[in-house]
């Protein structure tokens, strides 16, 4: 018999609930949940090269701390991270998997071409809600909430996951 009693990682008294899944977590290993999502993307999609400096876009948005924070705890003293504030093919461009379902979703619906991504993308694997929560956690600033689309937020109130699916069948089609 499962109970929510636990943290689905340790053991300990979870603390945080997402919306898309009857899991909980505690702080500790929340924030290892999304920085192993994001290094995935990083290893599978090849987002970084090795020892190489790593290009990121400041934006001044929360994703943007986020994700210098995360590159951080992954690379640890070997993280070479530029900021940098015009994007080429190696710029890292923070993102969020909303913005992405989001963008796409509407291009889609309206037939019109998916704006171009000069960047590659990071955090394009992470809900808005997650990095809200990750902000919370390690006390960055999180001010600025993006648009919602009341189509997708219905499917995904009713579908739990919905968001995910959607992002991996446009980058599918992308390819």
């Amino acid at each position: 018999m499962v109970t929510n009693k636990k943290c689905f990682g340790c053991g300990k008294k979870p603390i945080i609930k997402l919306s898309y899944t009857i899991i909980k977590y505690c702080n500790g290993c929340f924030v290892r949940l999304i920085e192993k999502r994001v290094r995935k993307d990083i290893r599978i999609n090849k987002k970084i090269g090795r020892n190489k400096q790593i290009k990121l876009l400041n934006d001044g948005s929360k994703e943007f701390e986020v994700a210098e924070k995360i590159l951080k705890n992954i690379f640890g003293e070997f993280a070479n991270i530029k900021k940098v504030n015009k994007t080429d093919k190696e710029t890292l461009t923070p993102t969020n998997l909303d913005r992405e379902a989001r963008i796409n979703l509407e291009s889609y619906l309206q037939n019109e071409k998916t704006p171009k991504k000069t960047g590659k993308l990071i955090l394009n694997n992470v809900l808005e809600e997650e990095i809200i929560i990750f902000c919370k956690i390690k006390r960055i600033k999180a001010d600025n909430k993006e648009p919602k689309n009341d189509l997708l937020e219905s499917i995904e109130k009713k579908h739990p996951g919905t968001k995910f699916g959607i992002a991996k069948s446009f980058e599918k089609i992308m390819k």
